[in-house]
């Protein structure tokens, strides 16, 4: 059995899309465990497990809203999850674009946890987008979520995933990188594919800003900086938006992706 954890904030629109991907391309049995808030409670039938997370108070559980998502959730599927299950992390935003439990078992055959990982972001952490390992080895880590060991990029940084990092290279752990695998960028870090096999939107859930935009006016005085950072901004919003319009409409959207086609008939929505 496969037990896959998602989470959905209140933006509906990335549901059907997700789960519609997923049975497409998932060639064994599989549940999805689902944290929701501020989404309309008619979607919890839905899914297998749906945990209505509004209101959720992190500091109860030691970490940010995401991060205390991911543990309740977590925590849930290794109450019903065997040793050997597949525990799957996947981003709301994200989905599988090609038959993936083949690959990603092949992955766990020479590592235990498979994730993606976002060179392109000069991140060295497993990345919650898309993490595959086994309830077993799970638990037998204390696997979790939270941020705090920090790596260095051009001044210190951390995000979510940062401790799974840490006890990874404590204990001399390898683990296998999922990399993004686009020949087309419409963007340096969002619209990502990673080895052919999901698709990562990116900022599905909130205003698509990144590192890597800043660093395209950083060299600007500030009067000129924040318009930029306007300009981007709204630039980033419109592409996502058309983006999705895309997925929505057209299931091959991704080949434009990986084959090199223009960046103008990518975001170009049908």
């Amino acid at each position: 059995m496969i037990h896959i954890a998602t989470l959905h904030y209140r933006d509906d629109r990335w549901i059907d899309i997700q789960l519609r991907y997923l049975e497409r391309h998932t060639d064994e049995p599989f549940l999805v465990y689902a944290s929701l808030e501020g989404i309309d409670l008619a979607y919890q039938a839905r899914f297998h497990c749906a945990l209505d997370h509004t209101g959720l108070e992190p500091r109860l559980y030691q970490g940010s809203r995401t991060e205390a998502k991911l543990r309740l959730l977590s925590d849930e599927i290794l109450r019903r999850a065997r040793t050997g299950d597949l525990l799957v992390f996947m981003h709301g935003d994200a989905f599988p674009i090609a038959e993936w439990v083949g690959p990603v078992r092949r992955m766990l055959e020479g590592s235990p946890l498979a994730a993606i990982r976002r060179d392109e972001n000069f991140e060295p952490i497993p990345h919650w987008s898309f993490c595959a390992t086994t309830a077993g080895f799970w638990e037998e880590i204390g696997g979790d979520w939270s941020r705090g060991p920090t790596w260095e990029s051009h001044g210190l940084h951390t995000d979510t995933g940062a401790s799974l990092w840490e006890k990874l290279e404590r204990r001399g752990i390898a683990w296998h990188p999922i990399l993004r695998s686009n020949r087309t960028n419409l963007h340096p870090l969002w619209f990502g594919v990673y080895d052919g096999i999901v698709y990562h939107h990116g900022a599905g859930f909130r205003t698509p800003m990144s590192r890597a935009d800043g660093t395209t006016y950083a060299h600007l005085p500030i009067p000129l900086r924040n318009f930029a950072g306007v300009r981007r901004r709204i630039a980033n919003s419109m592409l996502s938006r058309r983006m999705h319009r895309r997925i929505r409409k057209d299931e091959r959207f991704h080949l434009a992706l990986t084959q090199g086609d223009s960046m103008n008939r990518v975001a170009e929505a049908p």
